[in-house]
């Protein structure tokens, strides 16, 4: 299990530091882990999304530097009733783009009615025998535009399977806004945008959880870490708020319970 005991500093006015474990603290790094897979998994269905005829996101580049044992192919299939099916297949694939290197393998099926930047826009996407790094990503991820650059995301029957055997499941219904990158719409790799909403679920321990998001989360295209923002969690009887900080890319968190304040290190990948 990752992080199964994570050591971490809680701030006070004494001179010493003061070192101990906290199982909020080992559920907010694999649930970080675990956030990372998902994200990684929605920014590769952003880049198929994003294309216009002859303008294009990564496609074209990632193309040019698959070789014979890495590749990511797309096939297209026009639907009767409008939409449109992109089956995306991965062998040993690492986008050249992406900042977090995860390695991908397995089918990606995007059912797409409209655009982002029409009016109307759905998007469902399902994973088949689909992992990063070796660890197995499921569940159905679903995207509604509701505004103009904000979008509702929602995740169901999402389960990630870790190569020790142990499982993470999780649902989850959020609020993105598009907040920076607009101008490039094509590219989505210098995108900014905010998070707000809830997740549910039972981590590797096997005890429920809730995250609510009680300041609206940042996230940097560029960064692989979230890089501010606060989420409320709840785990069996167990409470407290995670911080990701103020703006900087760093790996840097903190936990708040029990009126003392704790550091620790996200382990993303």
């Amino acid at each position: 299990m990752i992080a199964a005991l994570v050591s971490f500093t809680f701030a006070s006015c004494q001179k010493d530091s003061t070192t101990t474990t906290d199982p909020l603290v080992s559920s907010s790094v694999d649930d970080d882990q675990v956030t990372s897979y998902y994200d990684d998994a929605t920014s590769e269905i952003d880049d198929i999304t994003m294309t216009d005829g002859s303008q294009q996101s990564a496609p074209a580049l990632s193309a040019a530097l698959t070789d014979a044992t890495s590749s990511r192919t797309v096939s297209v299939v026009a639907n009767n009733d409008g939409s449109i099916t992109k089956t995306v297949t991965y062998v040993n694939y690492t986008n050249p783009n992406a900042v977090n290197g995860h390695v991908k393998n397995g089918v990606i099926v995007i059912n797409i009615v409209g655009g982002p930047l029409q009016n109307e826009f759905t998007r469902t996407a399902t994973f088949q025998n689909f992992t990063l790094d070796g660890n197995k990503v499921e569940g159905t991820r679903t995207i509604t535009k509701t505004a103009e650059y904000t979008y509702t995301y929602t995740l169901t029957n999402g389960k990630v399977t870790f190569s020790d055997g142990t499982t993470y499941t999780r649902e989850a219904t959020q609020t993105r806004t598009w907040v920076d990158g607009m101008s490039t719409p094509y590219f989505i790799w210098d995108d900014i945008y905010s998070l707000e909403g809830t997740e549910t679920g039972v981590n590797r321990s096997g005890e429920t959880y809730t995250h609510t998001i009680v300041n609206a989360l940042q996230i940097k295209m560029s960064c692989r870490w979230i890089v501010s923002g606060s989420v409320d969690i709840t785990i069996g009887n167990e409470t407290g708020t995670v911080d990701y900080g103020d703006g900087s890319c760093d790996n840097i968190a903190t936990l708040s319970r029990n009126g003392k304040t704790y550091q620790f290190q996200l382990g993303r990948s």
